[in-house]
């Protein structure tokens, strides 16, 4: 999948090694005469791949920042994100569209596949869920004293209409979508409990209402046996209450925006040139799992709880099409553990609405619909819907406002009265969170209204201008630049007031209005853009696009100017996709187009003055930080546990709870949550600025609060592919010098009675491949056959005669060097065993490369006489695929698990489509066969103990077209150790 590439650069540029987030070497690139945007795009791509840089763990994980002691969404700087990996996938693409080398991109999402996303083992009685009873209804609270929330089933949940189809679709229900929180270097210490040989593990963090901030949070493992947390009841007390002590579980919670962003990504790869249907149907698998984030967190119809009493949804009555905050879904562990359950959210912020993703997984166009049958038509809704939402929310002055609910303060309170509606949502101003409001950070439009414009840009580009979504697409994206842009500086800084607000030449304050004119002193160098956002008003009942008025009612007033560079790149990227979309549009730049991408060049040369050889990075003052030694992480009386780095909370120094929060327990500070804290190189430098600095009378930091320089990865990769986009969209540079392709990866060969067949990896912009063959290893070699597909059986072969195969890659543009060798020997077919017991199979899974193999099978005696199980054996053959020790597990048998065990056997010589075999045994519990009789089902799962992959598309036992028990010649019977039935291979 790489292929070679040259881009002309002014210089020649000697990338390092990556470091094993990398996956493989950063090319060097050599050249001439392109931009600067494109030169500090590549520079930046080596500084964040130099594993002296710091920015990816051991496991080739990206961390959220270089820096440890932060305390934002993750509490703590090396743990990760689903939105840094979907960041990640981005910087990838932009790669690839640069060098041609989309092997990186590939191995990212290996990684993301590997250790983000929840795979089967790490969520192993999802089977059990029950689609009409999804989840048991608990109410959310304004502050985490109230919690535990009582399990109350109140709201009896709606039906899960996706379910069934996602099973007929993939197999399973197994939810392929990211968890938001990874702790990478397992710092918090409860250890990848289903993954145990992995560093990193799931946590999770926010559990109780929207008051709950980072600094009130309890960190907690997302698999929780009770090993920690209060005996015999974990971590689940502190949320939920029950009658009984909660059992052992394992849960996960999607960010619905990082999933979307993932797509995002992978759809300009495809509009880039990337073309390996493998990634890209993973891609289209990860948006059929993400529209769970469309539907309410009960599965309650839309609307139906303005009045105080909701409804159960029935199917699709209970989607709102629009991104919501989360989705989460979990399930029993252990014995007893046979259950599951899954939830939407009732919650929408504008701040994670993706119209790029809806796109891509809806319009033939975008060429990422999914499998199943009613995603196109979801997904299509739900662009429809998200363009809706942003032309309801959008302010007078222009800046988004925060978005809509269908549970009123979390638990389907009647709508206040005079509530503005969309879709029978009730207007919030600030979803999901209060501490801070959710929408008063300018991030939260920069990233947003980048993809806005995006799909502006993609619309006008192929000729839509027409359009109901176009329109609203470009009046958005419009009005929001217009307001934007006046609160914008490269090399000049604004004047404010001391509490932040903007000031005009008279040393007025600026309290919202359109196209005003903010004071400025020059400032070169410097670039300043908006920190948050003060609201009033609401939007108007929405009532359609045709009859929408603006909302003369809904104001915003812009204030505190500062540096932050995640949000530089989102907001340099939007207005450079409305420059492009205004240019496609047009003809050429109209006057407010050539504002925007002007603005953009300024902004991104100011900003790379400020790069220190990691990344770009500005100084952060943090008077949040006097939180770090606060008391006010809430902890119930009587409840008391381990965590897992050693410490038992509450602890000692906890106080007690403010019984005006509702509350009955104590505080406790930070770091008497987490006490490695205080091993972190720059605690003593926080902790004295704090002794030294803080009032606590006042709460002010009087000499200055604590500053920092953060390398966040996700803030760096939006400061690198601005410079990328700005280079591709305006200066039209950045697709790679195309060249040969290169040669086919992973050849295999697999010989029958007297043929071969031969498969290998899809390699990037080959048109065809020829197959060419000897009886002498190394060659010399005879082209046998040209074709344009990745698979070839030959026929001109000779039984028991050895023949060496390689293969090469041809475009237009030339013909790749050979591949790797393979060799293989035709042998005449044996002759299988045939006697009176009968081995039947049922395919597991259909995904031959994921890392488990998942069979079924029945034995069945067609004799005259019982048979002793304790005597009989069944064999299953495949290849390992890197040599690894391996677990068997059997996840079901009618005669009872711990009467099924089997043992792994390495064959001395490999065969075709063999170098191991399973062999499946029977304890004395499983008794005699009857005549007539079967063993009932019989489920078997094997890993290897790294959790890598199999490619069982090659193995000798495996069928994926045998979704139904069907008898199996390939998985051959032994009794006392003689074959009696079946083939070997």
């Amino acid at each position: 999948m790489v292929m070679s590439a040259v881009l002309v650069l002014p210089l020649t540029m000697g990338f390092a090694q990556a470091s094993p987030a990398g996956a493989s070497a950063v090319k060097s690139v050599t050249a001439s005469a392109v931009s600067s945007e494109a030169t500090r795009f590549l520079q930046m791509y080596k500084q964040l791949k130099d594993p002296a840089s710091g920015y990816f763990s051991k496991e080739g994980i990206p961390y959220h920042s270089v820096e440890t002691l932060i305390s934002e969404a993750p509490d703590y700087g090396h743990l990760t994100t689903s939105e840094a990996y979907s960041y990640w996938m981005w910087l990838e693409v932009l790669y690839g569209h640069y060098t041609g080398d989309w092997s990186n991109l590939e191995s990212a999402w290996d990684n993301m596949e590997k250790y983000i996303i929840p795979g089967k083992e790490a969520q192993p009685t999802m089977g059990n869920y029950n689609p009409n009873s999804p989840a048991t209804y608990a109410a959310e609270y304004s502050q985490p004293d109230v919690y535990p929330s009582r399990l109350t089933g109140q709201y009896a949940g709606g039906k899960d209409p996706l379910d069934s189809e996602l099973k007929s679709t993939y197999g399973n229900n197994q939810t392929y979508l990211m968890h938001w929180l990874l702790d990478v270097d397992n710092w918090y210490g409860f250890g990848n409990l289903l993954n145990p040989s992995h560093t990193a593990a799931y946590i999770n963090t926010f559990q109780r209402g929207g008051q709950e901030s980072v600094w009130e949070a309890i960190p907690h493992p997302s698999q929780d046996n009770q090993k920690f947390g209060k005996p015999n009841q974990g971590f689940m007390s502190l949320f939920t209450k029950e009658d009984q002590n909660p059992a052992p579980q394992w849960r996960y919670t999607n960010a619905t925006d990082a999933d979307a962003r993932a797509v995002q990504a992978m759809y300009w790869a495809k509009e880039l040139g990337y073309d390996n249907e493998v990634y890209l149907n993973k891609a289209k698998k990860m948006g059929d799992y993400l529209r769970y984030g469309m539907y309410d967190k009960y599965f309650q119809k839309i609307g139906s709880g303005a009045n105080g009493n909701p409804t159960s949804g029935s199917g699709k009555d209970a989607s709102h099409y629009l991104m919501a905050w989360y989705t989460s879904w979990g399930g029993g562990l252990g014995q007893g553990g046979n259950w599951a359950w899954r939830i939407g959210a009732s919650h929408a912020h504008q701040g994670y609405q993706n119209v790029v993703a809806a796109y891509a997984l809806s319009d033939k166009d975008g060429g990422l619909v999914p499998k199943s049958p009613t995603a196109g038509q979801d997904w299509g809704t739900s662009l429809q819907r998200q363009l809706e939402f942003y032309t309801w929310l959008q302010s007078d002055e222009g800046a988004i406002a925060g978005g809509a609910t269908n549970s009123w303060d979390g638990s389907y309170k009647a709508y206040p009265a005079g509530t503005s509606t969309f879709y029978d949502m009730a207007y919030e101003s600030a979803p999901v969170y209060h501490d801070p409001p959710s929408n008063n950070w300018f991030g939260m439009q920069a990233w947003p209204m980048e993809r806005v414009a995006e799909l502006y840009y993609i619309l006008a580009k192929k000729g839509d201008t027409s359009s109901e979504q176009f329109k609203m697409a470009k009046q958005a994206t419009e009005k929001w630049v217009k307001w934007s842009k006046d609160y914008a500086f490269a090399n000049e800084r604004p004047v404010t007031d001391a509490q932040g607000y903007y000031l005009d030449a008279q040393g007025k304050r600026i309290m919202g209005g359109k196209n005003v004119k903010v004071a400025t002193k020059e400032a070169q160098g410097e670039f300043w853009l908006p920190g948050n956002l003060e609201w009033s008003g609401q939007p108007d009942k929405w009532n359609g696009f045709a009859n929408h008025k603006g909302n003369s009612g809904l104001h915003v007033v812009t204030k505190n100017p500062g540096q932050d560079i995640g949000v530089l790149g989102s907001y340099v990227k939007a207005l450079t996709f409305y420059a492009a979309g205004n240019k496609a549009e047009n003809g050429d730049y109209t006057e407010m187009g050539k504002e925007a991408k002007d603005l953009s060049k300024s902004l991104l040369d100011a900003a790379w003055g400020y790069n220190d050889g990691v990344g770009i990075t500005t100084k952060e003052a943090h008077e949040d930080y006097s939180r770090y030694f606060a008391k006010e992480t809430y902890i119930p009386n009587g409840w008391s546990g381990k965590t897992g780095q050693g410490n038992t909370i509450p602890g000692k120094d906890a106080v007690p709870s403010d019984p005006s929060k509702g509350g009955n327990g104590t505080y406790s500070s930070y770091a008497d949550i987490r006490p490695n804290i205080v091993k972190d190189p720059m605690w003593s430098y926080v902790k004295d600025k704090y002794e030294n600095s803080f009032n606590k009378e006042t709460k002010k930091w009087e000499n200055g609060a604590p500053e920092f320089t953060y390398h966040r990865f996700w803030s760096q990769v939006d400061m690198a592919t601005a410079y990328a986009e700005y280079d591709r969209l305006i200066n039209g540079g950045g697709t790679a010098e195309p060249t040969a392709p290169k040669a086919p990866k992973n050849l295999k060969a697999t010989g029958g009675d007297a043929e071969v067949t031969l498969n290998w990896s899809k390699t990037f912009g080959a048109e065809s491949y020829t197959l060419k063959r000897s009886t002498t290893s190394g060659g010399p070699y005879e082209a046998v056959a040209t074709v344009t597909d990745v698979t070839y059986k030959d026929t001109n072969v000779v039984n028991d005669t050895t023949y060496y195969y390689v293969a090469s890659a041809t475009s237009s543009l030339g013909t790749s060097e050979d591949s790797q060798e393979v060799s293989i020997t035709p042998t005449a077919a044996p002759v299988p065993a045939t006697g009176d017991l009968v081995a039947m199979y049922r395919v597991g899974d259909t995904n031959a490369g994921d890392n488990h193999i998942r069979s079924s099978f029945r034995i069945v005696n067609k004799g005259e006489e019982a048979v002793d199980l304790q005597n009989v054996k069944l064999r299953y053959y495949y290849t390992i695929d890197g040599d690894k020790a391996q677990e068997f597990h059997c996840d079901y048998a009618q005669m009872g698990n711990g009467n099924v065990k089997a043992q792994f056997v390495k064959l001395d010589t490999p065969v075709a489509g063999a170098d191991y075999y399973m062999e499946v045994s029977f304890g004395p519990g499983a008794g005699s066969l009857a005549p007539g009789q079967d063993t009932g089902e019989i489920q078997t799962r094997v890993n290897k103990t790294d959790w890598s992959n199999y490619n069982e598309s090659d193995d000798f036992s495996y069928d994926p077209t045998k979704s139904s028990y069907t008898e199996w010649e390939k998985a051959p019977l032994y009794v006392n150790d003689k074959l009696v039935w079946g083939l070997q291979p």
